[in-house]
């Protein structure tokens, strides 16, 4: 029953009365299950079109759609400012309890709420107005000194003057597996699952951009009381995680580090983040969100993700469940072959740091950002020498086989320039670890094999990957009987030949 209005200035909360439940209704009855599908994205794109008034109560609105045999379909739109992730649930038991009390002729059995949302409001207000919040920005005023006013992160476009929300998400589902010895790392290290997973995600970070001090916007549910638990409303705050990822540390290490740091902004988290944005000491630009742009997320148990809404806060915004992850991206600054690119680096370089936590950063599967060198250096391959990025050779050969032409091609196109020799390398043209993995991502897909990561590193020159490619066509028609190896031969010509 919430809507909000300006009062001097200042943002307030107007809990009405009564309000009429904005809801449609629909019937799918009949429709074959493909027809229904399309149905519903359809009626949950109608609810979305229109924008919400911040003013004009509810904050929601829903469709209510008959779905034959099947019973009733119930669509639910909420506003972010009245709802967060742990309200969903508690709508939908108390929304199950009431259609139950309704089939069943009883009374709902609902839990008496020992405080209201308004209740809450008032208590946080007044906690933050004396020590507890002097508290605080003794806490986070050094914490965020000298912070970076941007990630280094390359992207594919320059950042536009006016910030878009524009954006997409990247839905990775991890492989059998890849998450088996989380467990055991966890407790080995005395971490929790959210700080290795975030630990892997800011040792990426590192090698994608080249910076050793990076900071993550982590969202925290702020339900600590139990009188908060079963109530609907807003609780989530956002708070910057800020780790010293520099001097090429193991993974361990780096653990470590996300530990100290994790566990100083939980026992701070009480800062709002329009505070923290206050305490910046140079102001912000207004192109790009304040006091961070990249996030990150740990979400537990969670089943699922919805599909993308087209929108994004962060630049790059990285969930992550114990099942899948999410990345969601700005579109203005990146393209979907560079999400999906670093999504499938994240699964690579997670796999590699639950094996073994004496790794070094410099180690992982993902180059370090162009022009800015590893304090060690990568780790060769098995039986395979280390290669040295060199100028472009003066002895130039056009690509011999179909596949060094493929590998060619996508070189030209993605580093934009008219000639690829044989014999040249991908970093001495130009090229940098985040157009790597969109390299990698477009060879993936021309070639329907999944080329990874360390694999394109063994050897940068065209003719390197392209062996790198041929050998992954070769091991997966190893896997296929003679009857599919003969269907995925075929699809090959005029590909790798």
């Amino acid at each position: 029953r919430t809507s909000f209005r300006l009062d001097g200035g200042e943002l307030r909360q107007v809990v009405h009365p009564r309000v009429g439940p904005p809801v449609g209704l629909a019937d799918l009855t009949g429709l074959p299950a493909a027809e229904r599908q399309r149905r519903i994205a359809e009626l949950f794109g109608q609810l979305e079109a229109e924008p919400f008034r911040l003013d004009a109560a509810p904050l929601w609105r829903a469709t209510l759609a008959r779905d034959g045999e099947a019973g009733w379909l119930l669509l639910l739109l909420t506003h972010h400012s009245v709802v967060d992730g742990a309200s969903a649930s508690v709508i939908h038991k108390e929304l199950t309890e009431l259609c139950s009390a309704a089939a069943g002729g009883r009374e709902p059995a609902l839990p008496e709420l020992p405080i209201q949302y308004a209740d809450y409001a008032v208590w946080q207000r007044e906690r933050l107005s004396g020590p507890a919040m002097r508290t605080l920005v003794d806490y986070w005023r050094p914490v965020l000194a000298g912070l970076p006013s941007m990630h280094s992160v390359p992207t594919d476009r320059p950042r536009p003057a006016q910030r878009s929300f524009e954006g997409g998400g990247i839905i990775v589902r991890f492989g059998p597996g890849v998450l088996d010895a989380l467990p055991d790392v966890c407790g080995r290290l005395a971490a929790s699952p959210f700080m290795v997973l975030c630990a892997a995600y800011l040792a990426l970070l590192n090698r994608l951009s080249g910076r050793g001090d990076i900071v993550v916007g982590v969202p925290v549910a702020g339900r600590d009381l139990p009188e908060l638990q079963p109530l609907v409303g807003m609780f989530v705050n956002v708070v910057a995680l800020r780790v010293d990822t520099g001097g090429d540390p193991t993974f361990e290490t780096l653990v470590d580090r996300v530990r100290t740091a994790a566990l100083a902004m939980l026992e701070h988290q009480e800062m709002p983040y329009q505070r923290l944005v206050e305490l910046l000491p140079a102001g912000y630009d207004p192109a790009a969100p304040p006091l961070y742009q990249l996030g990150f997320n740990y979400l537990g148990q969670i089943a699922g993700f919805a599909d993308s809404s087209g929108t994004a806060e962060s630049d790059l915004m990285l969930e992550v469940t114990q099942s899948d992850f999410r990345l969601e991206y700005a579109s203005a600054l990146f393209d979907e072959d560079t999400a999906k690119a670093i999504a499938n680096a994240y699964v690579d370089v997670l796999a590699v740091v639950l094996r073994d936590q004496g790794l070094r950063l410099s180690q992982l599967p993902v180059a370090a950002r162009a022009g800015t060198p590893s304090t060690a250096p990568p780790a060769p391959s098995a039986g395979r020498p280390p290669v040295t990025p060199t100028a472009p050779t003066a002895r130039w050969e056009p690509p011999r086989t179909p596949a060094e032409e493929l590998v060619a091609h996508v070189w030209a196109e993605l580093l934009g320039i008219d000639r690829v020799g044989a014999h040249d390398e991908f970093f001495a043209l130009g090229g940098h670890s985040l157009l790597a993995l969109r390299v990698i991502a477009r060879l993936s897909a021309a070639a329907e094999v999944e080329l990874p990561i360390h694999a394109f590193f063994d050897d940068t020159t065209v003719a390197g990957v392209a062996a790198a490619l041929e050998r992954q066509v070769v091991a997966q028609v190893d896997e296929l009987s003679d009857e599919e190896a003969e269907r995925f031969l075929a699809t090959q010509d005029g590909r790798l030949g």
